[in-house]
């Protein structure tokens, strides 16, 4: 059985097909797509630039909800994009995928409020930190004393509190408002995502 979805949009892959326990994907010119369809549905899957991931090779797949794409994971951590830009489309892809692909286990995951912003948190905290202590050698700067800066971070830091306090909290303040901007929005659109796991 070969399963084929087709797209003469400029957007997302053109090709994307299901045949003899294999996922392809090509993107090649819109006057080819007919004749590579046609091969395919005469077992032939030779043309140029056709990738080809074995269904033994996946190990997950994911959907995010608000995503144009679906991910494929296989082999050694190695990731794939399947771009489609119809979400009719996309979810029929996926379905298709989690009922063909052997061995396949539905989940979904909800990400909680607090597991969504962790990274930007953890990133606003380093932030916060280095400002304080930036902040802290700048004020001694100002007032006409010497700072001691050890190792590579220590002198980049000691760097920026050199270009005054004005330039200090510019830098800052704007790190601090796309990390802030970061968790927020995370927070407030925690990521739903559809799995579908592969057990062997």
């Amino acid at each position: 059985m070969t399963r084929y979805w087709t797209n003469y949009d400029n957007k997302g892959d053109k090709l994307l097909a299901f045949a003899n326990g294999t996922l392809y994907k090509a993107n090649p010119k819109p006057d080819e797509i007919e004749n590579i369809v046609r091969d395919m549905q005469m077992n032939d899957f030779t043309a140029p630039g056709l990738f080809s991931i074995p269904a033994d090779y996946i190990k997950e797949v994911h959907l995010q909800e608000g995503n144009d794409y679906i991910q494929v994971f296989f082999g050694q951590n190695i990731e794939e994009h399947l771009q489609i830009k119809d979400d009719a489309t996309r979810q029929e892809i996926f379905d298709f995928l989690k009922d063909h692909l052997p061995g396949a286990s539905y989940t979904v995951d909800k990400y909680t409020k607090f597991r969504a912003a962790k990274k930007p948190m953890i990133a606003l905290a380093v932030i916060t930190v280095l400002f304080l202590y930036t902040l802290s050698l700048t004020l001694v700067l100002d007032a006409g004393g010497e700072v001691m800066a050890g190792g590579r971070i220590g002198g980049l830091l000691a760097g920026v509190a050199g270009l005054g306090m004005t330039k200090v909290l510019l830098i800052y303040g704007t790190l601090i408002a796309i990390a802030g901007t970061t968790m927020t929005r995370k927070m407030m659109n925690p990521p739903v995502i559809h799995l579908i796991r592969i057990v062997r």
